[in-house]
C-alpha cells in the first residue's frame, strides 16, 4: 500500500481524533463469518457527547514499539495495539508509537470506551500513514480489532456515524448499514454504570448468545418499523428482561425511575449500567436517583452526539 509517512530527524508526527461514547439498548449477534468485517450486530443505540480524545505520536524506529496510555495510566490495550499492528503491517512500516487516550468514558461499563479508543487510533494513525485513506476504510481496522477481541460488535459502526441509530445490517463501516433517527436536541441523558458485566464473557457464552438472538431478531424488526425513541425504550426493556443479565441494582434503579415518571430508561448493553432520557428540569432528579445506587462519580449527564468520530488536529 502507498503511504504519505515521512519521518525526518526524529521529529514525531502526530494526529488527534475524537470519538463519542456509544450506548446500546438491544442487539442481535452476527459473527459466524471468518471475515471480521462481515461480523457485527444489528440493533439500536445512540452516541453521546462524552467520549475519548486519542492522540497518536510516532517516531522512526527499526522495529514496532507500541505504548498505550489511558487517562495518564500506561495499560496493555490489546484492541488499540491490534489496530496499530494491522495498519503497520498493511503499510509495511515500523516505528515507535505512543497512543494516548484521554477519556470521559469509564472502561468496562458499556459506554463504548473500547470502540472509541480503537476508532480514534485508526483515524489518527491512518491519517499519518496515508492522508488519502477514507475514514470509513480506516474505521474497518477498529471494527475488526473489536470483533477479534470480543469487545464489541456494533459500537464502531455506530460511533463512525454518530446520532441515534438503528443498525439494520451487520458488518463494519462500509459493509453494515445504519439508519439515523433525529431526536429533539434538548433531550438530556443521565448515565450510571460500573464494571461487573464483561462483554467478552457474554459474547462467548452459548447460553447468553441463544437468548440474545432469540429475542433480538424480532425487536430489531420492530424498531425498524417504528423508528422512534419510545419504541426504542420499550424494545430495550423487553430485551433486558428476556436476556436476564440485569443486576439487582439495575432492576431497582429502573423501578425507582419508573415510579418517578422517568420511564425513558433501560439497561445499558452490556454493563452493570443504566441510561435515562429526560428533559433539563428532570436531570437533577435522575442524577439523585442513580446516585443512590452508584457512586456520584459514576453518574454522568450528557446528550446525543450527532457527529461521529473525526480528526480534530493533525
Amino acid at each position: 500500500m502507498t503511504d504519505t509517512l515521512n519521518i525526518r530527524d526524529g521529529v514525531p508526527l502526530s494526529a488527534r481524533a475524537f470519538v463519542p461514547g456509544h450506548i446500546t439498548g438491544l442487539f442481535r449477534i452476527f459473527d459466524d463469518s471468518k471475515n471480521p468485517l462481515e461480523c457485527g450486530s444489528t440493533g439500536a443505540g445512540f452516541s453521546v457527547e462524552i467520549g475519548t480524545f486519542t492522540t497518536v505520536s510516532i517516531t522512526e524506529k527499526n522495529s514496532l514499539d507500541i505504548t498505550t496510555i489511558y487517562n495518564d495510566k500506561r495499560i496493555n490495550a490489546e484492541v488499540t495495539k491490534t489496530v496499530v499492528r494491522r495498519l503497520a503491517e498493511d503499510y509495511e512500516r515500523t516505528f515507535k508509537i505512543v497512543v494516548r487516550h484521554d477519556s470521559s468514558l469509564p472502561s468496562g461499563v458499556g459506554f463504548g470506551a473500547s470502540g472509541a479508543g480503537a476508532l480514534g487510533t485508526a483515524l489518527a494513525l491512518s491519517h499519518i500513514l496515508d492522508h488519502a485513506l477514507n475514514p470509513i476504510d480506516a474505521a474497518k481496522y477498529a471494527h475488526s480489532a473489536e470483533i477479534v477481541h470480543h469487545t464489541g460488535l456494533g459500537d464502531v459502526i455506530a460511533q463512525t456515524y454518530g446520532g441515534f441509530e438503528i443498525r439494520v445490517r451487520h458488518g463494519s463501516p462500509g459493509i453494515g448499514e445504519v439508519v439515523n433517527v433525529p431526536l429533539p436536541p434538548e433531550l438530556q441523558i443521565v448515565l450510571a454504570g460500573s464494571p461487573g458485566l464483561k462483554t467478552r464473557d457474554v459474547l462467548t457464552s452459548s447460553k447468553s448468545r441463544e437468548k440474545i438472538n432469540a429475542v433480538g431478531d424480532k425487536l430489531v424488526d420492530r424498531m425498524n418499523v417504528r423508528r422512534d425513541l419510545d419504541t426504542f425504550i420499550a424494545c430495550s426493556r423487553e430485551f433486558t428482561e428476556a436476556i436476564g443479565l440485569e443486576t439487582k441494582r439495575v432492576r431497582k434503579a429502573l423501578d425507582e425511575l419508573d415510579a418517578l415518571g422517568l420511564n425513558r430508561s433501560s439497561m445499558v448493553m452490556l454493563g452493570d449500567s443504566v441510561f435515562c432520557f429526560c428533559n433539563v428540569k428532570q436531570v437533577e432528579l435522575a442524577e439523585n436517583v442513580l446516585g443512590s445506587y452508584w457512586k456520584r462519580s459514576q453518574v454522568k449527564t450528557t446528550s446525543i452526539s450527532n457527529e461521529g468520530g473525526r480528526l480534530v488536529s493533525w
